[in-house]
């Protein structure tokens, strides 16, 4: 039984660690490294226990360590990271070249055999995409082997964090990625609650609900319009950005901001709304969610996009669950897990959660995924805004002098996780784990068999974010 398990463990070395995930019900959320206030080196192991239970192991390290990597490989990114940022011998790690780092060669696996060519696709990309390399390996124009490197714009944001003030470092959270700004600043700030063993007023915690189910709206409804264009159906990607831009608009007439910056701090949030407002929301919320399903019918419907999405890019489920994948990406292989489900945090505790989930895996079931969480969050937002609670939407926080937390977070690309330890009321070691970090690695498994041109669909179906890897 998992509880006997998880009652009876006790870690006392790395390799505790990794007989407890060689059990099937274990999962690895993230590894980081930290300095203790002695200065003294720490790796940090973050384990979810059948699925209900998040367990963070934090060991002294004064020599190499043992990888992880070959009992589970959604270790392989966290221990090169931990390898070039902190120094860290890892013991049997298959491939410890610079993750971050792009000094010096850097070596790709060669693939060979007759016809067997070589196709290099970035790190410069046409119009504003973020640099990336994918190298190909193809005959034909069939794709044998896809390998990519990232971390061409390595932006430091966990060195950024040391010494800023708990208060103020939202803005750094929101940084990390873009498209994803509030759900990134919230998972900041239940960090430092919990931490500080703050609670968020119930008015606050249902307008960042509101939040970030509209974030994941935005997020959805633009990748199927992304994915549409990606095909050449140029009429539905012309009119998701139609809709998107109304929910932008109203973001901005009922919040102050289009992408919901600089609302959430520590306690709660910094705007709220009047009932009046809440009903404007409400409608508009609604109206565009018929209209994107209208839309997506007929995207649905229609044989060529049907001939382009279905069986191109499968991602099964064992390779998902190896490489711990999460997300819509997850859902869509069989993996039915949602952070806002499994640990229900903020407002999200007093709901019941639909989670669609495919088995296919493929193009379709990702696109299927995303249309039918946009019709939930409407929902949500919709409840939500019907039955605001009373009262304040924040509670002053006093910083600890040193305390530890987390948070999790379902962000619209999928777990989301802040760890913070604040001393004398800054940060002193911030670790984010993002969702595209721990996805990007499942990408290449997805393109064997298809043909290159198929990459730019399969790529926009995970819709994986280059900043918020490059955290």
């Amino acid at each position: 039984m998992m509880t006997a398990i998880a009652a009876g463990a006790r870690f006392t070395s790395v390799r505790d660690v990794l007989a407890f995930l060689r059990h099937d019900n274990v999962r690895l959320v993230s590894i980081f490294g930290s300095h203790d206030e002695a200065g003294a080196l720490r790796v940090h192991y973050m384990l979810e226990l059948d699925g209900r239970e998040y367990r963070m192991v934090g060991l002294p390290v004064d020599g190499p360590i043992p990888s992880a990597t070959p009992v589970t490989p959604a270790a392989a990114w966290y221990e090169r990271e931990l390898y070039e940022t902190y120094g860290v011998e890892i013991d049997g790690h298959p491939n410890l070249q610079p993750l971050l780092s792009h000094a010096g060669e850097y070596h790709f696996l060669q693939v060979e055999g007759n016809g067997v060519c070589e196709v290099p696709v970035g790190p410069v990309h046409a119009g504003i995409i973020e640099p990336g390399h994918f190298r190909f390996s193809v005959v034909g124009d069939t794709v044998l082997n896809l390998e990519l490197r990232h971390f061409y714009t390595h932006k430091g944001t966990e060195k950024l964090f040391e010494g800023a003030p708990v208060m103020s470092a939202p803005m750094l959270a929101e940084s990390v990625s873009g498209d994803n700004c509030f759900a990134h600043a919230v998972a900041y700030c239940q960090a430092v609650e919990n931490a500080g063993g703050v609670s968020v007023p119930p008015r606050g915690r249902a307008l960042r609900l509101v939040g970030l189910e509209l974030e994941r709206m935005l997020a959805h409804v633009a990748d199927l319009g992304a994915l549409c264009g990606d095909v050449a159906f140029a009429v539905p990607a012309a009119y998701t950005a139609r809709i998107k831009e109304l929910l932008l608009q109203a973001s901005t007439r009922y919040f102050g901001t289009r992408c919901w910056r600089g609302l959430a701090v520590p306690g709660g949030m910094k705007r709220d709304l009047g009932a009046e407002q809440a009903r404007e929301l409400s409608h508009v919320v609604s109206d565009a969610a018929r209209d994107f399903a209208q839309l997506a019918r007929l995207v649905l419907d229609t044989p060529s996009m049907q001939n382009r999405f279905e069986s191109t890019g499968i991602l099964s489920r064992d390779h998902a669950r190896a490489l711990g994948v999460v997300g819509p990406a997850a859902r869509a292989s069989g993996l039915k897990m949602d952070v806002r489900h499994d640990h229900p945090y903020g407002a999200y505790r007093k709901l019941t959660l639909e989670l669609p989930h495919y088995h296919q895996g493929d193009v379709m079931a990702r696109a299927r995924i995303r249309i039918d969480e946009t019709a939930i969050s409407a929902r949500l937002i919709g409840e939500t805004l019907s039955a605001l609670p009373a009262g304040a939407i924040s509670t002053p926080v006093t910083c600890p002098a040193a305390a530890e937390g987390f948070s999790a977070v379902e962000s619209p690309r999928g777990e989301l996780l802040y760890w913070v330890r604040i001393q004398d009321g800054g940060i002193r070691r911030c670790h984010i784990k993002s969702p595209s970090f721990q996805n990007w690695p499942a990408l290449p498994l997805a393109m064997p068999g298809n043909i290159i041109a198929d990459f730019p669909v399969i790529n926009k179906s995970f819709n994986l974010s280059y900043s918020g890897c490059d955290r």
